[in-house]
């Protein structure tokens, strides 16, 4: 579909959206950050949902495992987590960018940058262990089943 004047419509980009893969591995995706003495921090996202509303504001509710696993040690089964963020967004162009709100009594979230493309969110930050730093790639698919 076309404007009268020849551009492309785009998409709105209300809705929701459901990670699907987690630095290219399908979600459930396992992240392994180093931490002392040969140690490691086990992250393992179950999901993660994207709405973003008509009025420019975000909601992000993801469910996963954290624990520390000690060298030689294996992981063992722990409770899921839930934790939420929220916030709001802009869009220039395809550029995502999400800004969450700081939480009373809790440090500033980064901002989050993004691209999307049709159906497709791209979300790239790093997930910050104590001295050490991970580049995450999240990638989310609109699902119109989600809130």
């Amino acid at each position: 579909m076309a404007h009268g004047d020849g551009t492309p419509l785009s998409l709105p980009v209300e809705g929701s959206y459901v990670a699907t893969t987690l630095n290219g591995r399908a979600v459930p995706a396992d992240l392994r950050l180093p931490a002392t003495a040969g140690d490691f921090r086990l992250f393992r996202l179950e999901q993660a949902v994207l709405r973003l509303d008509a009025g420019g504001r975000f909601t992000l509710y993801f469910r996963y495992y954290h624990q520390l696993v000690r060298r030689g040690a294996r992981p063992v089964a722990t409770p899921v987590l839930s934790e939420s963020e929220a916030g709001t967004y802009s869009l220039r162009t395809n550029q995502l960018t999400l800004v969450p709100v700081k939480k009373k009594g809790a440090r500033s979230r980064p901002t989050i940058m993004a691209t999307i493309s049709g159906e497709q969110i791209k979300a790239f930050y790093v997930l910050q262990n104590g001295s050490t730093s991970e580049r995450v790639t999240l990638v989310l698919a609109r699902d119109a089943s989600y809130w």
